[in-house]
């Protein structure tokens, strides 16, 4: 029997960004899948239960306060984990009592800050007793 590998959904609108997130995510050998922007991401979320969610703040149609908001809103979605990667240098404050400010880096951001991050998530997530 084979074990599924955690699932990552990345929510960017910047292709470039979202490009590299999945990049390393996938070097991580996470499976990962992609939304160009929040409509895209609660979508997905409808359909697939990620590990971690990597959640842009500004971004067309939902941004991301909304995205979270909806998640948390949602009995299905409220324990997520979720990744705040975004531009403002202000959303540590921002984001603290919603995904914690351990939770939120700021663009440019480190790629090896960001996998500790997702690798912390997700061993945080898994039931005791796991390997």
């Amino acid at each position: 029997m084979s074990v599924r590998p955690p699932l990552i959904l990345i929510i960017e609108d910047d292709a470039s960004v979202r490009g590299l997130i999945e990049t390393m995510m996938e070097m991580q050998n996470y499976e990962v899948i992609v939304a160009k922007d929040g409509l895209e991401g609660l979508v997905k979320l409808e359909f697939r239960h990620p590990s971690v969610v990597i959640l842009d703040v500004m971004m067309p149609n939902i941004d991301g306060g909304r995205v979270l908001k909806e998640m948390r809103e949602d009995v299905r979605m409220r324990n997520v984990p979720v990744l705040v990667v975004t531009g403002r240098a202000s959303a540590h404050e921002d984001f603290d009592g919603v995904v914690g400010s351990e939770n939120v880096i700021v663009k440019p951001f480190d790629p090896e800050e960001l996998a500790h991050r997702v690798a912390e998530l997700i061993a945080d997530e898994r039931p005791k007793g796991w390997g």
